[in-house]
């Protein structure tokens, strides 16, 4: 049996344990009975095992090797289990006390799922936040974005208000996990995805991962896929096309900081750097369809200004919250 936790840090190693064996396999009758008991002996319990969870959605996410992947290899190599438990809580543990206060203020509103929860999280003009949920799923706003946060014991429902968010979601068939936004609905069960609603833009719906459900107006609900970008535009059906690898890459280049840029205009470039930065970039008519490719910043308008007219050899005006190309 595991001792009751009197310390946060005794919480946390225990909660990472836990998240560590239930990753690695399928607990047994007996623990999974321990288990129910330690999460419900103390309210801490479910927030630390929430953001256990919350880390190990990150690692995979951000690491190039699925974490499905790293335990076959491991397992391959070092077929001892609780040495790759171990392994495997270390990595839990010391991510959780990185991540700090990361999403502290809805962690303690949402210690119990039988109560309602509400919290709202947004970003500024170059900004970006990660926020992790008290389920173990992890939201991620982009640029000027706002999201509304309401957990249950029957749902998570979350409305994007404005802006782009990527959704990396802890499975649980119970509790629906909804994003709203605009007249569109994007259903997921432990999956990963983006939805965008930008002005004058259609509501964009990336998946990276899994299958989503996705409801527009009155229009019958469509499964996406994963490696899919979905378009909803207002008044219209929904459009849906399977991309590449590089593409989707292309669009979460974001995360990053980075704005990707595949044979687009430059006025197109213009209007997407416009939503990163205070600095707009201004574009002479005769040359606003000349095509520019490459990664660049999104925090440097000028930077790239300077650099996408030295290849098609047009010209620069830099002013204090304005960067003019002209040929």
């Amino acid at each position: 049996m595991f001792k009751m936790a009197f310390t946060s840090q005794e919480t946390d190693d225990l909660a990472a344990q836990w998240a560590a064996r239930r990753n690695l396999r399928d607990l047994t009758p007996e623990e999974q009975v321990e288990f129910d008991a330690w999460l419900t002996a103390d309210i801490r319990h479910l927030g630390a095992y929430g953001r256990a969870e919350a880390v190990l959605a990150r690692l995979e996410r951000m690491s190039g090797v699925a974490i499905g992947e790293l335990q076959a290899r491991q397992k391959a190599e070092m077929p001892d289990l609780p040495r790759r438990r171990f392994i495997l809580t270390g990595t839990i543990a010391a991510s959780v006390a990185a991540a700090g206060v990361i999403g502290a203020a809805f962690w303690e509103n949402s210690r119990e799922f039988g109560v309602t929860t509400r919290a709202s999280f947004a970003t500024g003009i170059g900004q970006s936040r990660e926020i992790l949920l008290a389920d173990g799923s992890v939201i991620t706003l982009n640029t000027n974005s706002k999201v509304a946060v309401e957990l249950s014991a029957n749902a998570r429902n979350i409305r994007l208000e404005r802006g782009e968010a990527l959704f990396d979601v802890a499975k649980n068939k119970k509790r629906p996990f909804i994003v709203f936004a605009g007249d569109t609905q994007v259903r997921a069960v432990g999956t990963s995805f983006t939805v965008s609603m930008l002005p004058r833009r259609p509501i964009q719906v990336l998946v990276k991962e899994g299958v989503v459900e996705l409801t527009h107006a009155d229009a019958q609900a469509v499964a996406v896929g994963a490696h899919t970008r979905a378009l909803a535009p207002h008044g219209s059906a929904i459009i849906a096309e399977t991309i590449s690898s590089t593409k989707l890459s292309r669009y979460l280049a974001w995360q990053y900081g980075r704005i990707a840029l595949d044979n687009e205009t430059l006025q197109d470039a213009a209007t997407e750097f416009a939503r990163y930065s205070g600095v707009r970039i201004v574009v002479d008519p005769a040359v606003a369809n000349r095509t520019v490719t490459g990664m660049f910043a999104s925090d440097d308008p000028v930077g790239f200004a300077k650099a996408a007219a030295s290849v098609l050899k047009l010209h620069v005006e830099v002013n204090d919250e304005t960067v003019r190309i002209f040929s």
